[in-house]
């Protein structure tokens, strides 16, 4: 009889469990979904704020061009001269797109799926902490603080939060997501509980949503090192789960690493970080909470404490957050994106420990679900913005006030890629148009080219760009903090524009519009307030150009500096710096010889060219002449026809004929393809042979 009353008390507290848990999520997930305001997801219109619209160009051109012809990475001539599109990028959130489109307008699947990250967290963060062994409250607890960690409204720029999601880093929310879901599966797996398999798998799905996201969970499993007797059993069990993750996002991280030099470092530090931002106001609650689960798991709880592992497991990655934080800058990345993952982690830890707290009251499961409603009244009384900016971003860029006058502005600007490129006056004023980068869209809406993008470590030549911008621009961006810019300059700009190919400049600024309009060499030729639109009158030959002068050759050792030096020459160089050893040019040592040699060339060569996209056809009238091709450096060109392509500064592409007609194609598919294919496929044939094994021996009687 006591047997029966006992089962029957347990299951009426796992019934009682359950319900809580449920009723606590379905509120989380409520609260969530009234912020990202559904109805306003379906509609079909192009979503504003921060980044987010210059990522839409990106869905469009994976769905409609690459996953046509199987790839998920080809080259897009739209902005910084050309760079590859999704190479450098994470494909995972544009690849759900890409299938949610084929049942709804790729504006509303473009927007449904840029919040379905910050979506899953709550959810994926209750499994991830069940996976760890822990059972009621602490999974549903667990969903509350990474949902309160979502309304933090400070540093919208670092990533994970909801407001960080707003401003375009939607894939950063789906890295986070599945990356404290794999927290979860390598703890299991390393308590022999579970299957690397599905450890691995997350970690390369993680690897696909979000690099720094997988760099952070795939650190934060080396705890098992520090936390067991028997390292070696468990590096070799890590191993294999690391292993096997990169092999199963290797078709797309294989390429990503061998090619990774081709990009340019963002290793700036970026903010001044104050203890405001470390520590919001938000998080206090969960940060006392996991100061007071440090003193009771290290003092007088007992080792055997099911919630004491999972705490410092959970300690530890913040720790390792931290430690990349600090790396960051010699990794080449922006080291502040890493220390959302260290306030998430320290937020988990604080509900870990306050699951213990009541799971220890005489009504765990009452206290638990006023917990959850007061997080959830704490949350959205704090917030500030949110709602407005969901509003913002989600009517869409066709609802804002200065959309009328730049669609007029694409409008008069269309054409093609093979057309010359359109530079863009960098201004505030642009908010008004859905967000401060609302120009990079014009490539989308035009069709022409312009100069500036939102994937700038994607290019070598983003940083001769943002130089131009420095000179062009009455108000410049200048991104990089450690590079040296210029003063506004626009005859010094007029001349360079020359080098990239620019035949129209839109100003906005009435400093810039002023000087353009002084001078003899540029005309109006709209105005599209406040848009104004000039034409350079002499803009050049088009992509290619042949030289007037023999190019010289430095050292290609510290070949960025040199590069971006030989760009700020005031006046410009006319003499090419081609960056090799090969020694048919003439070598110079830029850094002592100011002044390049000028060696006139014949002038009478003539030269054809066609642009088509991925092709670049060239006739020309004189074999051996070199030729200047306005497009951005990067491996993957490869030439008949011609010696090259060599790198020239300020990061551009320079061929000699030993034909009259010369080809330029981008490999869609290189070694690293091939082999970053087959590793995948092995990876995926030995899921399927270890999964039906285990059927087999599941089988037997």
């Amino acid at each position: 009889m006591t047997e029966i009353m006992s089962r029957r008390l347990q299951w009426s507290s796992r019934r009682r469990s359950l319900l809580t848990d449920v009723f606590g999520l379905g509120l989380l997930l409520f609260l969530v979904l009234d912020y990202l305001r559904p109805s306003l997801l379906v509609i079909p219109t192009i979503p504003a704020g921060g980044d987010t619209p210059c990522h839409f160009p990106t869905a469009v051109f994976l769905r409609e061009q690459l996953l046509p012809q199987g790839r998920i990475h080809g080259w897009y001539p739209g902005a910084y001269l050309g760079h590859p599109l999704l190479l450098y990028y994470f494909p995972l959130p544009f690849l759900i797109m890409a299938f949610v489109s084929l049942m709804t307008p790729m504006p509303a699947a473009f927007k449904i799926v840029t919040a379905l990250g910050v979506l899953l967290l709550p959810p994926l963060t209750f499994l991830a902490l069940r996976r760890m062994g822990l059972r009621f409250p602490a999974p549903l607890l667990g969903a509350v603080a990474a949902t309160v960690f979502l309304f933090l409204e400070e540093n919208p720029i670092w990533g994970g939060t909801m407001a960080s999601m707003l401003a375009g880093e939607f894939a950063y929310s789906f890295g986070t997501a599945l990356a404290v879901l794999f927290l979860g599966l390598v703890f299991r797996d390393q308590n022999g509980s579970g299957r690397r398999w599905s450890a691995a798998f997350m970690l390369a799905l993680t690897a696909l949503a979000h690099g720094y996201a997988v760099l952070w969970a795939g650190l934060s499993a080396t705890f098992f090192l520090f936390a067991r007797r028997d390292r070696g059993a468990v590096l070799r069990r890590l191993s294999i789960v690391w292993g096997l993750a990169f092999a199963g996002a290797a078709f797309w991280l294989l390429p990503l690493l061998a090619e990774w030099r081709w990009t340019t470092p963002y290793n700036d530090p970026w903010i001044d970080i104050g203890w405001r931002n470390l520590a919001p106001p938000l998080l206090w609650p969960m940060f006392m909470m996991s100061a007071i689960g440090l003193v009771v798991f290290m003092g007088g709880a007992r080792r055997a404490d099911p919630m004491r592992a999972p705490f410092f497991f959970l300690l530890h990655a913040a720790a390792v957050a931290v430690a990349l934080a600090i790396a960051g800058s010699a990794l080449g990345v922006v080291n502040v994106r890493f220390l959302p993952f260290a306030q998430l982690s320290v937020c988990l830890a604080g509900a870990v420990a306050l699951a213990r707290i009541v799971a220890c009251l005489r009504a765990p499961h009452l206290t638990a679900l006023g917990l959850t409603i007061l997080a959830v009244v704490f949350a959205d009384a704090g917030n500030r913005v949110l709602r407005r900016w969901i509003e913002w971003n989600y009517t869409g860029l066709e609802t804002k006030e200065l959309w009328p006058a730049f669609d007029r502005l694409a409008r008069e600007l269309r054409g093609s890629a093979a057309d010359p490129r359109v530079a863009v006056e960098y201004s505030p004023e642009h908010e008004k148009a859905g967000s401060i980068r609302a120009y990079e869209t014009l490539p989308f809406f035009s069709g022409r080219s312009t100069l500036e993008g939102v994937y700038n470590q994607a290019s070598l030549s983003s940083p001769a760009v943002y130089y131009l911008a420095s000179e062009l621009s009455a108000v410049a961006p200048n991104p990089y903090q450690t590079l040296a810019y210029s003063s506004f300059d626009p005859e010094t700009a007029l001349e360079r524009l020359r080098l990239f190919n620019v035949s129209q400049v839109v100003a906005l600024s009435a400093r810039l519009i002023d000087a353009l309009d002084a001078r003899a060499d540029v005309e109006r030729a709209a105005h599209v307030p406040p848009y104004v639109v000039f034409n350079v009158k002499n803009p050049g030959p088009g992509y290619v150009e042949p030289l007037a002068y023999a190019p010289v050759r430095c050292s290609p050792s510290r070949w960025r500096e040199k590069a971006y030096a030989d760009l700020r020459r005031k006046p410009p160089a006319r003499v090419p710096l081609v960056l090799t050893d090969d020694e048919r040019f003439t070598l110079v040592n830029p850094e002592n010889d100011f002044a390049l040699p000028e060696v006139r060339l014949p002038d009478d060569v003539q030269v054809d060219e066609e642009i088509h996209g991925e092709r670049i056809l060239i006739r020309t009238s004189r074999i051996g002449h070199p030729l200047l091709v306005k497009v951005s450096y990067h491996p993957r060109w490869r030439v008949r026809g011609a010696d090259g392509p060599f790198l020239v500064a300020p990061s551009l592409m320079l061929v000699v004929p030993r034909e009259a007609l010369v080809e330029m194609s981008y490999a869609a598919r290189t070694w690293s393809d091939g082999l970053g294919g087959a590793l995948t496929l092995l990876a995926l044939l030995a899921w399927a042979g270890d999964r039906a094994r285990g059927k087999v021996t599941a089988s037997r009687p």
